[in-house]
């Protein structure tokens, strides 16, 4: 030992001796950063520069250097913070840290931070302690602690669970740790606060009154109820609008309900929401699963109601009677309640009728009633047709459309027959679709039976066109109405007793039947009782759709005359608009009478569009249809002489057999004297001014041409500019200026600029007697003669 001892004090005078001796020759810094750098440059050593250059580190002092600042730290260092420390380039601590982690299974980069598994070790721990003094914690607390990642503590948390971290994770939430402690004592609380519970309760007042920890309540209390240590059940989801429903509620709740439907036969659903159950139609259906109950609007039916029903119903049907259901159901039966349930107790018997929701009858009992009205139809048919044969005119040669809407004034019959001064009157107030008038403004043609008809043209006319126009009003009228029906019925001695309501009903019921049954005898009276006289009467149709037909067809020709003088591109317009008004009437009354030859007509009420004329021109036998396919086709085209040609075709003697006359001079001046008057006494009531230029430019026109134009308001301006060579210039000058307001004020229609409108009218008001008085006063001149 001794010599050992020697030997150690030798080598240590050795070492003394070689510190303390100074080299003879030494190399400076230039020197050795020429060496260094020629080592690199032969890849013979690898080295880090530091960021100030004045240092080198080699890889493997870099990778010790960053595991003595990790465990400096506590095991856990930012890439930052630690390549500040060592002054070296980002790049190189970030690489050699990638490295390391590769080798070194201690070692984890977590949002730039480098954790040793160490470092998790403790804070397992910390979070262990933290679990046995609070009893619970979640990783979104721990995650706000410690600043990591909730995925990624809550897998190293896990790891340690049962190793470091003595505790429990909840099943249905991964995310909160507990100890056995903390949940004996939390179930502790739940079973002592819910077994106080005697009604309904929502789970979050119980939650909010207890502080409970919400992500552990839900799971302790659903073991509780399942395991039977709490007698009740949780209704709704794992929510804190979920309620709790004791048992011992549920057991009163239940026998109360069965208790009324014993006694009772039925469940109101009100009652049952009354007594705190949320969806009642699902609650009886699961507590009568076994029960054939019928469901109504608001209450449920049990078998004996609705056996009660249906005896009561097949009794009603079986003696050929009546029965009101709502005296037999309990008075919270509504009378949808009542419907339901009978609409399903007769869906047995085809026979049955339901009226007014509550009431059942057979078919028979109802149809029945029809046989007091057999007398009073045949009494009424018998008197129809005695005291107003002209109702059944057209029961021989029917008209549906002989009512035009259109009379031209002073243009729709040439006969004479009527004084000068009457026919005028006539004219005047009505004249729909003449050259004044409501020039412009299309008045479709309606059937026979349009009530609109009277009173606009033809008010005053021939005496058969009224008597034709109301034919089906007039037949339904004379028949009974509801209200006498009910008299009738009210007198029934089955019906006595019965309400009102049924009794309107059953005579709705029966009103159609018997108005047709009345009808058709009145009809079949009418017809045996006029016997040879039926042909007497389809001559006078065929004279009076001669008149009218013919009228009409003059009227176009004159308006022909008027629209050639024209410029030959503002003539279509008006050809047009001559084609959709009157032509188009025309064309009505024709195919009308082919109709009713052919035993076609038209249902009431109906107006004769261009669809509703093509629909009744392909009702008629194919044989029929093709002259008039092209007359009604001809009224959509741009010549007049096309829809003449047409239309004297079907007029020849082969077809309607009505003969077509052009006037002839004389008659022809009287009806252009007879439209002057009456334009001038439309224009010179007329207020309006927009109307009474309208009616101005149509009478100079007439006035300086001897010619008759048809004219819509959009024409106005056109017949303006042709005015310009017969009228002087001041007067044009008028005409123009009036125009110019018109359109104007029309333009501010809809808007709200009142102060601009009047000032318009007023304008309009003073130019209106000049018009007129240009209008009335022109008179054409010698050279304007010639020229015509």
């Amino acid at each position: 030992m001794a010599d050992l001892w020697q030997e150690v004090k030798r080598l240590q005078a050795d070492f003394q001796r070689a510190q303390l001796t100074s080299a003879k020759q030494k190399l400076s810094e230039r020197n050795v950063v020429e060496i260094v750098n020629k080592l690199v440059e032969l890849k013979l050593i690898e080295v880090i520069y530091t960021i100030d250059g004045k240092e080198y580190l080699t890889p493997d002092e870099l990778a010790k250097e960053i595991k003595d600042e990790v465990m400096v730290h506590g095991g856990r260092i930012n890439l930052v913070e630690l390549q500040q420390i060592l002054n070296v380039d980002f790049r190189h601590v970030e690489n050699k840290v990638s490295d390391m982690i590769k080798h070194d299974q201690s070692l984890l980069v977590v949002l730039g931070q480098l954790i040793t598994r160490s470092y998790l070790d403790n804070l397992a721990e910390e979070v262990n302690d933290r679990l046995q003094d609070q009893g619970h914690v979640t990783i979104a607390e721990l995650t706000t602690v410690y600043d990591l990642p909730a995925d990624f503590l809550s897998e190293h948390i896990h790891e340690r669970m049962g190793k470091i971290i003595q505790g429990k994770v909840d099943t249905h939430d991964p995310d909160v740790l507990f100890t056995d402690a903390f949940i004996t004592r939390m179930k502790s609380h739940i079973r002592g606060a819910f077994s106080a519970i005697t009604r309904p309760t929502t789970v979050g007042t119980i939650i909010s009154r207890y502080g409970f920890q919400d992500r552990l309540f839900f799971s302790i209390l659903e073991e509780l109820v399942s395991t039977g240590r709490l007698a009740g059940a949780v209704s709704g989801a794992r929510q804190e609008n979920a309620a709790y429903i004791p048992e011992v509620y549920t057991k009163t709740q239940n026998q109360w309900v069965d208790a009324f439907y014993k006694q009772n036969g039925y469940l109101e659903y009100d009652s049952l929401s009354r007594l705190g159950i949320s969806d009642s139609k699902g609650f009886i259906k699961k507590r009568f699963k076994s029960e054939p109950l019928t469901y109504l609007s608001t209450c449920c039916a049990g078998v004996g109601i609705k056996e009660q029903i249906e005896a009561s119903v097949e009794e009603a049907l079986q003696d050929n009677s009546w029965v009101n259901i709502m005296p037999l159901l309990p008075s919270i039966f509504s009378e949808k309640d009542a419907n339901q349930l009978l609409t399903e107790c007769t869906k047995q018997y085809p026979s049955a009728v339901v009226s007014c929701d509550t009431i059942v009858s057979s078919q028979q009992f109802i149809t029945g009633f029809a046989e007091p009205f057999k007398d009073i139809v045949t009494n009424r048919a018998e008197k129809e047709s005695r005291n107003n044969p002209n109702v059944f005119k057209g029961t021989i040669d029917s008209q549906p459309g002989k009512k035009s809407s259109t009379r031209l004034s002073g243009m729709d019959d040439g006969t004479g027959r009527e004084e000068k001064k009457d026919q005028r009157k006539k004219k005047a107030q009505g004249s729909t679709k003449s050259g004044g008038g409501t020039q412009g403004r299309e008045v479709k043609t309606k059937s026979l039976k349009k009530k609109g008809a009277r009173g606009r043209g033809d008010a005053h006319g021939d005496s058969d066109d009224d008597d034709t126009g109301g034919k089906g009003k007039q037949l339904e009228s004379s028949f009974m109405s509801i209200e006498e029906m009910e008299d009738v019925l009210r007198k029934q001695t089955e019906l006595r007793d019965c309400p009102v309501d049924f009794l309107t009903q059953i005579a709705r019921h029966l009103h159609r039947p018997l108005t047709k049954q009345f009808h058709e005898q009145a009809k079949s009276i009418f017809l045996s009782q006029s016997g040879s006289g039926s042909g007497a009467i389809r001559k006078k149709t065929h004279g009076e759709l001669q008149e009218k037909l013919s009228g009409l067809w003059t009227n176009c020709k004159l308006f022909e005359k008027g629209i050639i003088l024209l410029p030959a591109e503002g003539q279509t317009p008006l050809i047009k608009h001559l084609l959709k008004t009157i032509c188009s009437d025309i064309a009505n009354m024709a195919i009308n009478s082919f109709a009713n030859d052919h035993m076609v007509s038209l249902p009431e009420e109906t107006e004769i569009t261009a669809e509703v004329r093509a629909k009744l021109i392909s009702k008629m036998p194919e044989a029929v249809q093709p002259p008039l396919v092209k007359l009604h086709a001809s009224l959509n085209g741009k010549s007049l002489e096309d829809f003449f040609t047409l239309l004297e075709k079907l007029c020849g003697p082969d077809n309607l057999g009505i003969i077509l006359r052009k006037p002839d001079k004389r008659k022809e001046r009287q009806l252009v004297f007879n439209h002057r008057q009456v334009l001038l006494e439309q224009m010179n009531e007329e207020s309006d001014p927009a109307m009474a230029l309208h009616l101005a430019v149509v009478l100079l026109f007439q006035t300086y041409t001897q010619c008759l134009i048809h004219a819509p308001g959009k024409s106005v301006p056109q017949v303006i500019v042709f005015l310009r060579d017969h009228v002087d210039a001041e007067q044009h000058k008028v005409l123009v200026t009036l125009q110019d307001l018109v359109v104007k004020h029309l333009k501010l229609q809809g808007d709200d600029k009142e102060e601009e409108k009047a000032k318009l009218t007023t304008e309009m008001q003073d130019l209106l007697p000049q018009v007129k008085d240009i209008a009335s006063k022109a008179k054409k001149t010698t050279t304007q003669s010639e020229t015509t």
